[in-house]
């Protein structure tokens, strides 16, 4: 059986990837991991293909036991595994206590790295891996900082990746979105009532996002950034100093 597995699949842009991805005729199931149960049992409603929900919690070690479980049990196929879990805060790093930020650690970092080498007996030759990484992972971003630095990670993590199972015909492409219209925010904001990070120059919809990481992991890129003025800024860090890309960020948000 080709199965696509998606992670975070209950929250905006996973729900878009189990959307899209059951409009794909190489795909005869889906798999979609979170935690909420509820809202895994409705991700049927937007495909015709069918959704296996599973239940894992991606900070529990354990999770990926019963992932490596369950696909030895099964022995399918993986065409697309997508590692869409995360989460971030927003916030001054000494605001987060220890548990949320080796959590995040956990969810953003371990779970990619877990999930991926678990994974790997299943994938053949045309399978597909899209990591979620971040805009964030293209220069260090003061208040951002923990979320940015795991996702520096990933993005690292996959492209290295990539040329390493280049060989074996798998693709592994990092996806580095700009601000998305998503419920991320709803998390990240360390204080409701005051939140620090305030200025989104463009807030893009995942549906797009998705549409254009599939496109691009189709093609074999390592890489995928939707939307002119983030491929502008990954140009910009590339030629200006750390230092004043982090004070321009600071200004645009009046934190300076």
């Amino acid at each position: 059986m080709r199965i696509a597995i998606v992670t975070g699949a209950t929250g905006g842009i996973g729900k878009e990837y189990v959307r899209q991805l059951g409009q794909k005729s190489d795909i005869d199931e889906i798999w979609a991991v979170a935690r909420r149960e509820e809202q895994l049992k409705k991700l049927g409603e937007l495909t015709s293909v069918p959704v296996r929900p599973v239940m894992l919690d991606l900070s529990d070690e354990g999770a990926y036991e019963a992932f490596g479980a369950l696909l030895q049990e099964e022995k399918s196929d993986i065409r697309y595994l997508i590692n869409n879990a995360g989460f971030g805060k927003f916030c001054r790093t000494e605001e987060v206590d220890e548990k949320t930020c080796m959590r995040m650690i956990d969810v953003n970092c371990k779970a990619v790295v877990a999930l991926c080498l678990r994974a790997l007996p299943y994938l053949t030759p045309g399978s597909k891996v899209i990591n979620t990484a971040s805009a964030s992972a293209f220069q260090p971003l003061p208040y951002i900082n923990l979320y940015g630095s795991t996702k520096v990670f990933v993005r690292n993590f996959s492209r290295a990746l990539n040329r390493e199972w280049k060989n074996r015909g798998i693709t592994v492409t990092a996806v580095c979105p700009y601000w998305v219209k998503t419920d991320f925010f709803e998390t990240a904001h360390q204080h409701e009532g005051n939140r620090i990070i305030t200025k989104y120059e463009v807030l893009y919809d995942p549906k797009d996002v998705v549409k254009k990481a599939l496109r691009d992991a189709d093609k074999g890129k390592d890489m995928s950034a939707l939307g002119l003025i983030n491929k502008a800024q990954h140009v910009a860090v590339k030629l200006l100093p750390q230092s004043l890309v982090m004070d321009m960020w600071l200004r645009r948000q009046k934190l300076s």
